[in-house]
């Protein structure tokens, strides 16, 4: 950033994760809220999948330093189970976020005081009131609800890895999220993890997919669903077990 400025640029912007779709990773989000402070650039944390994991009084100190951001995406039809879409932006800057969308047109109606318009806080004006289905979950499950079933995901995760690991399979991802990513050790190759995913799809029972980490090939495991059971964790330790054994044969 020093060297963008000293060239004449203007950085603005700096973006930390809070839960990378592949493994989990989470970014050093305080680090990085005291280096946006510091160079006075916005804070944007994209936590569209591990952001929910504030609902969890035990899973939210992974996210320290999120409360720290200037803005936030959250897409609650991924971890918070609503269908989908469901994304947000969380902003603290209410004149900033009215400022970007805002759209002065004669046949739109006037502002009025003392009020959000809610299409003027979205570039999608004509759109759906997709945050229904967000508030009656909400309204029906409470943060108890979420914290609980997010905190069983977490569990179940971990079943998962010791299921795998007692198995013989590498865990190669370390996050606080129910994202598992492993590999065969024993076969490191992209094709060998692309065909056990398939295998695996095939039967019907679960649904993994193959994933490359720095170059590294895998398989990613995320257990987000509600209806999720060690049964089924037993299952697909089992279907990935035979996979495997099937391969090598």
């Amino acid at each position: 950033m020093a060297a963008d400025r000293a060239a004449g640029d203007r950085p603005f912007l700096v973006i930390g994760t809070a839960g990378t779709t592949a493994a989990g990773v989470i970014d050093p989000l305080s680090e990085l809220a005291d280096f946006c402070r510091d160079l006075g650039v916005w804070f944007h944390v994209d936590a569209a999948y591990g952001g929910a994991a504030a609902l969890s009084d035990r899973l939210r100190p992974a996210l320290m330093g999120i409360e720290r951001a200037d803005s936030i995406t959250l897409d609650a039809h991924k971890w918070l189970s609503v269908p989908m879409g469901a994304g947000a932006l969380l902003c603290t800057d209410g004149a900033a976020l009215t400022e970007t969308f805002r759209v002065t047109t004669s046949f739109m109606p006037a502002d009025v005081p003392g009020t959000v318009d809610p299409y003027t806080s979205s570039h999608q004006w004509s759109r759906r009131f997709m945050g229904l289905k967000l508030f009656l979950s909400l309204a029906v499950a409470g943060r108890t609800g979420y914290a609980e079933q997010l905190e069983r995901d977490a569990d179940l995760a971990d079943y998962l890895r010791e299921g795998l690991v007692g198995a013989g399979w590498d865990i190669v991802n370390a996050t606080p999220l129910p994202v598992v990513c492993f590999a065969d050790p024993e076969d490191r190759t992209w094709e060998h993890h692309d065909a056990l995913a398939q295998f695996v799809v095939d039967g019907g029972r679960a649904w993994i997919s193959p994933v490359r980490l720095n170059g590294r090939a895998a398989l990613r495991a995320c257990v987000i669903s509600h209806r999720t059971t060690t049964a089924d964790i037993d299952e697909l330790v089992r279907v990935l077990n035979d996979a495997r054994g099937d391969w090598r044969t």
